[in-house]
Order: C-alpha cells, then structure tokens, then sequence
C-alpha cells in the first residue's frame, strides 16, 4: 500500500486559467513541498489531456511530488501517473486495482458516505476523500460532509484520510485535529496572488498536528 503523506493535496484548477499560466503557478506551489497534485481536466480533447498530464508529471517528477489523474484511467496509464482518483460515476475501486495493479496509488471520493468508504478500504484503496467539509466554488453541486465524519472514519480506515471543500488555512484547524491527513485544495492557492504564503500558513497548522517527514 501506498501511503501519502500529510500536507496538501493540490487539485489543478480548470476554469480560469490557461495551460501556461496554470503550469507557472504549478511550478511555485510544488516548490513549497506540496504531498500531492491532481490533474482534474473534464471537458478537453483527450490529445489535449495527455499532452498537459504528461508536463505535469514530469514537473512532478522534478519536485517529487505524487502526481495523481482525476477519473480518467485511461490517460493515468497511458502516461504512466503515480495513481488516479475515483468518484461515485467512475469504476471501482477493485477494477482500478486490476487495471493498474498493486504498485499505482487509488483514492476513493467518499462524500459524507462512510458506506462507500469502507467498500473503498476493503478493496484497497490507499487513500479516503471527504467532503465538501466547507462551501466550495469549485463544484456546482456537492454533498456536506462534517468533522465528526472524520473522527468516525479515522477509527475505522487506517488509511490517510483527505479533507476537501472550502478549505483555507483560516479553517482547516477542525479537520486536522478530527482525523484528516491532508487537505485537498483549488482556488485559494491558484487564486492566490501569493500562493507560497497561503501554503507557508497551511503548513503551520498542518505541522501543529502531524510529524511530516
């Protein structure tokens, strides 16, 4: 198994940004020593896709950063990811397992569905994802999931748990110390003027509640 490491969970924004100003913005964020970043593209050509992954994979690659893909499992093998995230539309958990094998990492949206997450840990998942913990403008329609969710999950799952949704340094200190392992984040580090010093603040709380390697 695979294991994450506490710290932030990076998910690429796909709304507002161009590619290059995206890939400039990636470049400072994974400087800060960032535990993971997913590429989460829904509405490109395919031929666009990998061409994007594979420049942040190898700007991963540069940074030692896992580089997850969102949903896609498709583009996550042929570019060779270190993993791939799956939601409640995408396949399980057990068919990403057989596709990829044991060496690639899969992370499992559980929503506020502890259910759906012990299906998730029982074939193998190396990582649970809860949320939305905050309201979020990043999805249009998403379900509330709470703190004591992952207070629950963390004494059942002994996997790293993700917090995601709304998230900020001035709120995330609840979910740290109710079990997440790492915050899942888009627009307040791609939106940031200065998206160093957002994650120089997460990392204050995060290091008040967990030993990082």
């Amino acid at each position: 198994m695979h294991r994450l490491t506490p710290g932030l969970y990076v998910i690429t924004e796909d709304q507002d940004l161009e590619f290059d100003e995206l890939l400039v913005k990636t470049q400072t964020i994974l400087g800060c020593n960032v535990s993971a970043l997913q590429y989460r593209k829904k509405n490109s050509p395919y031929s666009q896709r990998v061409s994007e992954a594979s420049e942040l994979k190898e700007l991963c690659r540069d940074y030692k950063t896992k580089f997850i893909i969102n949903d896609d499992i498709e583009l996550a093998m042929e570019i060779n990811s270190d993993g791939i995230h799956l939601g409640e539309d995408d396949i399980t958990c057990q068919q990403a397992r057989t596709m990829l094998g044991d060496e690639k990492i899969i992370g499992i949206s559980c929503y506020n569905d502890l259910n759906r997450a012990k299906q998730a840990y029982e074939e193998s998942a190396d990582y649970l994802a809860f949320g939305a913990m905050y309201a979020t403008t990043t999805k249009q329609k998403t379900k509330k999931a709470s703190p004591e969710l992952l207070v629950t999950a963390k004494q059942h799952f002994p996997v790293p748990l993700v917090a995601i949704g709304g998230i900020t340094p001035e709120n995330c200190q609840p979910l740290l110390a109710s079990g997440a392992d790492l915050l899942a984040v888009v627009n307040c580090v791609y939106h940031a003027k200065f998206p160093d010093k957002v994650i120089a603040n997460f990392y204050k709380q995060i290091k008040d509640n967990h030993e990082l390697i």
